[in-house]
């Protein structure tokens, strides 16, 4: 691969706009240089030693004035995550988690966003959900962190390469790839919740120069789970009728790689993929029991052709087809005022309580009785890169993205193909009055027969000053609204057909310097961010049944963001990231739901001198957070303000440190917090099946947390050969 090259300034203010790479071993520092000469996708920039990985878009985002962070697997291997939200809470700067890590549904947030303005990738494969016809499958939740090799967050409107849905920000996870090398990995967990993890990779060569070769790859996650909803905010019947349960989870997944390099110039790579997730999440309102299982298939490939020095392409494909089933029951209660006689014991049962049985709601029961609700997707990306020396370089492609509901047929929305290709052109010319300056003027048209055609647009700037840099971007994006929304049609959730596309319009800027002195180095960075979104797709809470509507009202998200890096050789490192976003409606000062005011996280490592023990730790505090539900949403109820910290020891063993064994405590301060706090309804309780208690009533509605995780402790052992 050729390795470009770099100024100083550059390479130090890359460091800071990626933000803190672990200090790794020397041997891992040196195993990734390798490995990385060998991947035509990535770009090479070296640091005291230690070797920074990046895609080609990221490297190319960072030089046009994008926020881009970087986590490298050493970090996620000291964070210890056993699933993608907790990595993301603890290593992503601005990451917020919708819903909780540990029920088996979240989705990751960034600067103020909600779930349809973060997009997540996986190798290039968007995890976005379509919204098929029961319910959101959450794509994240199938990702393997033993398989990351890194995670690129590029902060700020991003949908102009992505495609929809990046509008405020893009997390790109790049996984381990065949390499042409031989090579084991294995690994092994236990910890509180009896929870169980397996998980390997091997990759061999199988021809003698490398040019051909294979990854075979799998995990299995098996916990008990902690508890999610207290006992006492189940509603007396739900708690009655079982609702108080244990929240299992299981996470499968098996794949296979191939990489074939049949010139320096070409290079072909093959992916195929399946992850199956069984969780459950009987929520206090309304469920008795609620196992979900979710089928996640995914094909993807791509193309590498170097024609020249000057032109390069990639053809890049993928298909997916994630499935669910659903089973979820409610009470069985008594209405009748004279009172019921239980079919299953013969024991009387009085007016307005349970009978003891369940009933599944429609749809959602038992074997055939739980309908598949899912949707297919492909796409495919013609990206080409043209450079001429003096003049400036420009990329041109065309993507198309198109999906359609795979649900089963009792539900009555169409199978019709939603297809959206699109245009795009990206700009970069070299000012000969100021070589150092890099600009990037971008723009991109899509045609869909949802909404005839669409232009978005994206700019770049980024501007050095020796150790100093200033950088700035902006860019637009669109959602359009997910199957569900337009025609659910459930007992506790309705579609609106009359939903409109939602809009996204951000800037971001910042400045910044970056200094060495010897093994010490040092960056800063400080920098605002500013959001519109029009026709934001929100649902009604607490309501029986909830909708969708678009909310008239712009939502203004503006945002403040500093981060301070600090290396001290191989030993000492530490990095502190701040957001600060206020995010309100247009015309109220009023905090929009499950956007915190602010969020400081951190780490700080520690490794022997003889490079043998790390210990790290992983501090994230959040400041005030707000959910809102019952009548109009009349009730808020403030779930931030919580401290929580994380920590990793590790000791490497043998004569190349191929052994590791680790000690993890997560929530060390054993701190009591809620990752969300939803709203509910008291409909199937005594009191309202009695008439005692009114929808018009405010104790008709009732909030709850979903609980962090308590003070947790695994043990982990990995090696490789």
């Amino acid at each position: 691969m050729k390795t470009r090259s770099h100024s100083v300034a550059h390479i130090l203010a890359t460091i800071a706009l990626s933000g803190f790479l672990w200090a790794a071993p020397a041997h891992a520092a040196e195993a990734e240089a390798d490995a990385e000469a060998e991947a035509s996708d990535s770009q090479n920039i070296v640091v005291t030693g230690q070797v920074i990985r990046a895609t080609k878009t990221a490297d190319e985002a960072i030089q046009f004035g994008n926020y881009v962070q970087i986590v490298g697997s050493q970090e996620i291997e000291a964070s210890g995550a056993s699933n993608f939200a907790e990595l993301a809470q603890f290593l992503i700067k601005g990451a917020n988690v919708g819903y909780s890590p540990d029920e088996g549904e979240y989705t990751i947030r960034l600067d103020g966003g909600g779930d349809r303005d973060t997009l997540v990738v996986l190798d290039g494969v968007p995890l976005y959900d379509r919204g098929p016809a029961l319910e959101e499958i959450w794509g994240t939740t199938t990702i393997d962190p033993h398989m990351i090799d890194r995670v690129e967050v590029f902060r700020g409107g991003n949908s102009l390469f992505f495609g929809s849905n990046g509008g405020i920000g893009v997390v790109s996870i790049v996984t381990k790839r065949p390499d042409g090398t031989n090579k084991i990995e294995l690994g092994a967990s236990y910890g509180s919740f009896n929870s169980r993890e397996l998980w390997g990779n091997a990759r061999a060569a199988l021809d003698k120069d490398g040019r051909l070769s294979v990854m075979v790859y799998g995990s299995s996650q098996n916990t008990d789970g902690p508890r999610i909803f207290r006992p006492q905010d189940f509603v007396d019947n739900v708690k009655a009728a079982g609702g108080v349960q244990p929240y299992p989870l299981n996470r499968n997944n098996v794949g296979i790689k191939f990489l074939f390099k049949p010139t320096d110039a070409t290079e072909i790579r093959l992916n195929g993929q399946y992850t199956q997730i069984e969780f459950q999440d009987a929520f206090p309102d309304n469920e008795t029991y609620s196992p979900n299982r979710v089928r996640y298939p995914i094909i993807d490939g791509s193309i590498n052709q170097r024609w020249s020095d000057k032109l390069s392409s990639e053809l890049s494909v993928y298909w997916s087809n994630p499935k669910l089933n659903n089973t979820e029951t409610y009470a069985e209660i008594c209405r009748n005022v004279a009172g019921c006689i239980n079919p299953d014991n013969g024991k009387p049962v009085a007016f307005g309580y349970a009978t003891g049985r369940s009933i599944a709601y429609d749809n959602k029961g038992f074997g055939a009785a739980s309908k598949v609700s899912g949707f297919m997707e492909y796409g495919i990306n013609f990206r080409n890169t043209l450079t001429l020396q003096g003049v400036g370089e420009a990329v041109f492609g065309v993507q198309r993205v198109a999906y359609r509901n795979d649900s089963d047929p009792v539900f009555p929305i169409s199978k019709a193909w939603n297809i959206t290709t699109g245009l795009y052109a990206d700009l970069r010319p070299t000012l000969p009055f100021s070589p150092d300056t890099a600009i990037s003027l971008a723009a991109r048209i899509d045609f869909s027969e949802a909404f005839g055609h669409k232009t978005i647009w994206k700019f770049g700037l980024r501007q050095p000053f020796g150790p100093f840099y200033v950088r700035a971007n902006g860019g637009t994006s669109y959602s359009l609204p997910k199957t569900n929304e337009l025609f659910m049609n459930t007992p506790t959730q309705i579609g609106n057909p009359d939903l409109k596309t939602e809009t996204t319009e951000t800037y971001n800027g910042a400045v910044g310097f970056a200094k060495n002195w010897g093994d010490v180095n040092a960056s800063a960075e400080v920098g605002l961010f500013h959001t519109d979104i029009s026709n934001r797709i929100q649902s009604t809470s607490g309501q029986t049944p909830n909708t969708y509507y678009n909310n008239t009202a712009v939502t203004q998200i503006r945002g403040l963001t500093a981060d301070f890096n600090l290396n001290i050789g191989k030993v000492w490192s530490l990095n502190l990231g701040f957001t600060r976003q206020k995010a309100h409606l247009k015309g109220s000062t009023l905090q929009i739901n499950e956007t915190p005011e602010y969020m400081i996280q951190g780490t700080l490592n520690w490794n022997s001198p003889d490079q043998r023990f790390h210990v790290s730790l992983f501090p994230r505090y959040q400041g005030p957070e707000y959910s809102t539900g019952g009548p109009s949403n009349k009730f808020r109820h403030n779930f931030g303000n919580y401290f929580v910290m994380n920590g990793s020891i590790a000791y490497w063993a043998g004569d190349e440190r191929q052994h590791r064994f680790q000690l993890r405590v997560v929530n060390i301060l054993d701190e009591t917090y809620a990752e969300r706090y939803g709203y509910g309804n008291q409909r199937f309780s005594v009191a309202a099946v009695q008439g005692k208690l009114k929808s018009t009533d405010d104790a008709y509605y009732f909030g709850y947390p979903f609980e962090g995780k308590p003070r947790s402790v695994y043990f982990s052992y990995t090696t490789s050969f």
